[in-house]
């Protein structure tokens, strides 16, 4: 994994990498071929590590979706995340000569996608995305309660494991606010209950004095 340092914003831990995907698993998977067409699904993806350590997304495409045909002739994809995120109003602030900005998360990932059309790979790869979002919930589902639907539902899904090349982020999240802007900006999320980027704040700047 590499990420571009020169960019603005960067998260003030690593951690924070798989915690946005763990969060937010919802992704936009782009490709293309050599004609130039593009074609963008959006898809939940799962984020594991390798027996390396590199990073890989579990996912699947519907088999009627050209997108994993394209992925069979250029392996090569695109994958976002978008994380907290939000419009920071000037009319929040004391001082209205702050220019109004927009705070967000967000991860881009170059991969490289294996197709691995097989049973087993199907199975695994609707297991693995259901045993994380049903996590939170007593008594998770899993998929095999589907009994023999479960099979039958599997020949319309293509499974893929996409291997992380390069990991660009960007977290901009307050970084070099002035003090009354900030507390301006905190109240402001409290009172229309923006609740989840101003957690997102917050910990970006827990992190950042710890990592001082």
């Amino acid at each position: 994994m590499s990420m571009y340092e020169s960019l603005p914003f960067q998260p003030a831990s690593e951690d924070e990498i798989e915690r946005l995907v763990a969060a937010h698993p919802l992704a936009t998977l782009v490709s293309s071929e050599a004609s130039g067409r593009l074609l963008a699904t959006p898809l939940p993806l799962i984020l594991q590590r390798d027996a390396d350590g590199g990073r890989v997304l579990i996912g699947h495409l519907a088999r009627r979706n050209p997108q994993h045909e394209m992925l069979k002739r250029n392996p090569r994809a695109l994958a976002t995340f978008t994380g907290a995120q939000g419009y920071i109003a000037s009319s929040w602030l004391r001082n209205r000569r702050y220019a109004p900005t927009w705070n967000y998360e967000f991860l881009q990932f170059d991969l490289e996608v294996a197709i691995i059309d097989t049973p087993e790979e199907t199975l695994f790869a609707l297991d693995t995305l259901s045993a994380h979002v049903e996590a939170p919930y007593p008594n998770p589902w899993h998929s095999a309660e589907m009994g023999p639907r479960r099979e039958q539902l599997a020949q319309y899904i293509v499974p893929f494991r996409a291997r992380v090349l390069e990991t660009r982020a960007q977290f901009k999240l307050g970084q070099g606010d002035p003090a009354d802007v900030t507390e301006d900006t905190h109240a402001a999320l409290a009172r229309y209950g923006r609740f989840e980027l101003a957690e997102a704040m917050r910990r970006h700047e827990r992190l950042s004095a710890a990592g001082r």
